[in-house]
C-alpha cells in the first residue's frame, strides 16, 4: 500500500516479509538439513542468509510472478555458496540420509527391506535431475502439498505431479523394484 506520499508502507512490507518467511522457513530449513545434515549450525546459516538477501531484496520478490520460487532460487544459491565455503567437502550425513529414506518410505508407502535397497533409493535420490530431486525431497520429505511445491519450484501443479512420476519411476528401477514406479500414495 502506498501512503500520502506515494510510497510502500515499510511497516506493512515488514509485516507481509515476516509473514512469508513465517510460512516458507519451515520447508526451507527442512530441505537445507536433507542436503547437510546440522553440521556446524549450516541449515540456520543458510537460511538466515537466504532470508537476508530475501528482506535486502523484497520489492523486487513481490514483482516476481511467483514470490516462492525467487526465494526458493535464492535458498539454493545461499546452500551452494556455503558448501563452497566449507574447508572440507560437505557429504550427506548418515542421520540425513535415514530421515530421507524413512520419510520418503512412509510417503510414497513402500517398505525397503534390506541394506542395499536403502542405500540405492538414497544414491538413486541424489542422482535425480535437480527439478526431480527437489520435488522429491520437498513433497515426500517435507510432507508439502503439491501445490506449496509447485510454488517453491515455480512451476505449473501438472508439471510437477509429471516430475514426481517421472522421479518416481527412476527410484524404484535404481533399487530393482519396478512395480513400484506407479504406485499412488493411496495405495497399499
Amino acid at each position: 500500500m502506498n501512503d500520502a506520499s506515494g510510497t510502500t508502507s515499510g511497516g506493512r512490507e515488514a509485516l507481509t516479509f515476516d509473514a512469508f518467511c513465517a510460512t516458507h522457513e519451515r520447508a526451507w530449513l527442512g530441505f537445507v538439513r536433507t542436503q547437510v545434515g546440522h553440521r556446524d549450525g549450516g541449515p540456520e546459516l543458510v537460511v538466515a542468509a537466504t532470508k537476508e538477501h530475501l528482506r535486502r531484496n523484497w520489492a523486487l520478490a513481490l514483482r516476481q510472478e511467483i514470490p516462492a520460487a525467487y526465494a526458493w532460487r535464492l535458498l539454493k544459491e545461499h546452500l551452494a555458496a556455503w558448501r563452497a565455503a566449507q574447508a572440507e567437502p560437505v557429504a550427506v550425513q548418515t542421520v540425513a540420509i535415514d530421515a530421507v529414506i524413512d520419510h520418503f518410505r512412509r510417503q510414497a508407502r513402500i517398505s525397503l527391506e534390506t541394506l542395499p535397497e536403502r542405500i540405492g533409493l538414497m544414491t538413486a535420490i541424489l542422482e535425480l535431475p535437480e527439478r526431480q530431486h527437489d520435488s522429491v525431497v520437498l513433497r515426500y520429505c517435507l510432507d508439502l502439498d503439491e501445490e506449496q511445491v509447485a510454488d517453491f519450484l515455480g512451476t505449473p501443479v501438472a508439471t510437477l505431479r509429471s516430475n514426481l512420476r517421472h522421479a518416481r519411476r527412476r527410484l524404484a528401477t535404481a533399487i530393482g523394484r519396478p512395480e513400484l514406479a506407479e504406485r499412488q500414495k493411496g495405495d497399499q
